[in-house]
C-alpha cells in the first residue's frame, strides 16, 4: 500500500512502479541501484540526471515489482546505500 495523506492506495501485484532516488554523486551507485533490485529476478530500468552542480545525482528507477515485499525489501536495501540523501 502507498499512502497519500491519509487515504492508502491499494496496489495490485504484480505492478509497474515508477520512484526517484537522491545520492551524493559517487562512482557505482549506478550499478549498485541495478543489482539490487535484480537479485529480486526483477528488470529494472534506471535512469540519472546530475544537479547543476554534479554534487548530486537523482535516479528514476522504473520496474515492474511481484510483490510489495519486494517493493520495500528493494527500497529498503537502496536507503543503506552509501551516499543516500532521499526516496520518492
Amino acid at each position: 500500500m502507498i499512502e497519500s495523506g491519509i487515504q492508502k492506495k491499494e496496489i495490485l501485484y504484480p505492478a509497474e512502479i515508477v520512484y526517484k532516488a537522491v545520492f551524493r554523486n559517487t562512482p557505482y551507485i549506478h550499478d549498485t541501484i541495478k543489482n539490487v533490485i535484480h537479485e529480486h529476478g526483477i528488470n529494472v530500468v534506471v535512469t540519472a540526471k546530475e544537479s547543476s552542480g554534479g554534487k548530486f545525482i537523482s535516479y528514476t528507477i522504473t520496474a515492474v515489482f511481484h510483490s510489495e515485499e519486494d517493493l520495500n525489501a528493494s527500497c529498503t536495501k537502496i536507503a543503506m546505500l552509501e551516499g543516500f540523501m532521499s526516496m520518492f
